[in-house]
């Protein structure tokens, strides 16, 4: 089953993520509005998955990866997260942020472990 994080939990999801997945290996995919879909990194160590609510208007999720260098992917105004079932033993891959720059997708691994959502809202 899909898992839909609340989005007056997605300070708490990026800051758990950053603190729990820190080093993890990363792939990042986008497809964008017009459809097309893009590996922009292949394997990356995750670093920091932060939310910043800068004002009313503009939201963004900052997602920031190392490999030869750093790598700094920036997902404007999100709309919807959601967490998608990778097997029976209850983990999460990949994470997909939808947003008005389109959909970003995360495959972390190690995946998220449902103990890792704890206490946050999702359904």
């Amino acid at each position: 089953m899909i898992h839909e994080i609340k989005s007056s939990d997605w300070p708490a999801f990026c800051q758990r993520l950053s603190q729990q997945r820190a080093g993890a290996m990363v792939k990042l995919e986008t497809i964008e509005s017009n459809g097309i879909k893009t590996e922009r990194v292949a394997s990356a160590a995750f670093q920091s998955m932060v939310f910043d609510k800068t004002d009313a208007c503009n939201d963004v999720i900052i997602l920031r990866l190392r490999s030869t260098r750093e790598i700094v992917h920036e997902i404007l105004d999100p709309i919807q997260i959601t967490l998608h079932p990778s097997g029976a033993s209850g983990d999460f891959n990949p994470l997909q942020i939808a947003a008005e720059n389109g959909l970003t997708i995360i495959t972390l691994h190690p995946a998220i472990h449902a103990q890792m959502l704890g206490d946050l809202n999702t359904n």
